[in-house]
């Protein structure tokens, strides 16, 4: 799914993050997730102005929830197989429950 270059600059990333906004697990994943609150909001808004700049958020978002898998010693694609699974078979079965 993410390919090596793409998870190296991911784990760098998060090196970098973890050295700015906590050291420890618990402070660094506190921090991970303000932001990614943050993020959420930003992006609402900006998707609500129909500004297209909430695409870029929408990235960022993304790389928060990579680095708090990371955070978490977790295999980001085995999470992401495991998410693709997950939600093919809720979706599958909300639909069945709409007919």
């Amino acid at each position: 799914m993410i390919k090596n270059k793409s998870l190296a600059r991911i784990k760098a990333i998060h090196q970098l993050s973890r050295q700015y906004n906590g050291k420890t697990k618990g402070a660094h994943q506190k921090k991970l997730l303000q932001l990614m609150r943050e993020h959420i909001d930003e992006i609402e808004e900006l998707a609500a102005a129909k500004n297209k700049h909430f695409l870029i958020e929408t990235g960022d978002l993304i790389i928060l929830c990579f680095e708090l898998l990371l955070e978490n010693r977790t295999e980001i694609d085995e999470v992401i197989v495991e998410c693709f699974g997950r939600y093919e078979k809720k979706l599958k079965s909300l639909i069945e429950l709409k007919k």
